[in-house]
């Protein structure tokens, strides 16, 4: 489950008995609305090389609440958002989930309906736990059950415990497949380090904290992917202002698509359930965004280090999407 920092007002949500009375119309109108969205996200991309990463936790959640027709309006949103981002220019990744939620033969499955042929690859790990080398493993049984090589990028943001020392059976000199309209060299130099984070922000109003200085180099200093969603009122103002200067520099951004409609339906209710997602205590950072092997698969941050899930764990007293330097510093000691 995803707690990605932000308060998400799902498309629909403000007509709790339109679903009823009307169920084709109002799933229609969510279609409609959810196109609208996705062409606006793609206007302010323009022709600017960009990384997506496209809905966290859609395709794994399929199950939790949604009946049939809403699982087909589902797939079917993400097929034409597939088609619609991925360009030459940009490489877009279908949310995979994690190794511990979809078997991988039923998730190759909704990844086909889906329209993964058509993206550049899919993505694991999304704002979880789980070390590089297992996600590693579920990439290439994705693969094998897809039986098509589609590169993958895994969110190395908070997997540090046993993450970045499990990739012992890597190539020793990892190649990188150059990014969309990048040079070629060591990726973090290629991605967009945005110098307006809540991380940077803090550390910049908090010059006097012995934090900030770790925070600064640790976490702000990191390229960190951009969340997109429904509480931007204007999304392509949003995407655009964001890409631009990444494009000024040549650099490449990372941004998260992040509006489909029920998203958060089906999310952990349990306190039992919430302590394996929400701020767990006993993690540290993972490896920097970097290349993984061989083929160009990659470790990105998308989930911004040291921003709440929420109040809970070790984010007692904090907001959903709230930069809290108590767990920014966890994290990077990896004490508790």
């Amino acid at each position: 489950m995803i707690a990605a920092g932000v308060l998400l007002v799902a498309l629909g949500y403000l007509l709790p008995h339109a679903q009823h009375t009307h169920p084709n119309n109002q799933l229609a109108r969510e279609e409609q609305a959810y196109k609208k969205w996705v062409k606006g996200f793609g206007a302010g991309l323009g022709n600017r090389p960009a990384v997506v990463i496209l809905e966290p936790d859609a395709l794994a959640q399929m199950d939790s609440c949604l009946n049939n027709a809403q699982r087909q309006a589902r797939l079917q949103m993400l097929s034409y958002a597939v088609r619609t981002l991925q360009t030459s220019n940009d490489q877009v990744y279908l949310d995979a989930g994690h190794a511990n939620w979809v078997p991988a033969g039923q998730m190759a499955d909704r990844l086909r309906a889906a329209g993964i042929a058509q993206a550049y690859g899919f993505a694991l790990n999304v704002s979880n736990f789980d070390p590089t080398a297992r996600e590693i493993g579920y990439a290439t049984a994705l693969d094998q059950s897809l039986g098509m090589a589609k590169r993958f990028v895994i969110d190395t943001s908070r997997n540090g415990k046993g993450g970045a020392r499990g990739r012992a059976h890597l190539a020793a000199d990892p190649v990188s497949r150059p990014l969309p309209g990048a040079g070629r060299g060591a990726l973090a130099s290629q991605l967009f380090t945005d110098p307006n984070t809540q991380a940077a922000d803090w550390a910049r109003a908090n010059p006097g904290d012995p934090r900030a200085r770790e925070i600064e180099q640790h976490i702000a200093g990191q390229p960190t992917a951009q969340w997109f969603g429904a509480w931007n009122s204007d999304i392509t103002a949003a995407v655009s202002s964001y890409t631009m200067p990444a494009s000024s520099q040549h650099k490449v951004p990372v941004l998260v698509a992040y509006d489909i409609p029920h998203l958060d339906c089906g999310g952990p209710s349990s306190a039992s359930g919430a302590k394996s997602w929400c701020n767990p205590p006993g993690h540290k950072l993972g490896s920097v965004p970097q290349v993984l092997d061989d083929r160009g698969d990659m470790g990105l941050w998308i989930k911004a280090p040291g921003e709440s899930d929420g109040d809970c764990g070790a984010g007692t007293g904090t907001q959903a999407g709230q930069f809290s330097p108590a767990l920014a510093t966890q994290l990077i000691s990896g004490r508790s």
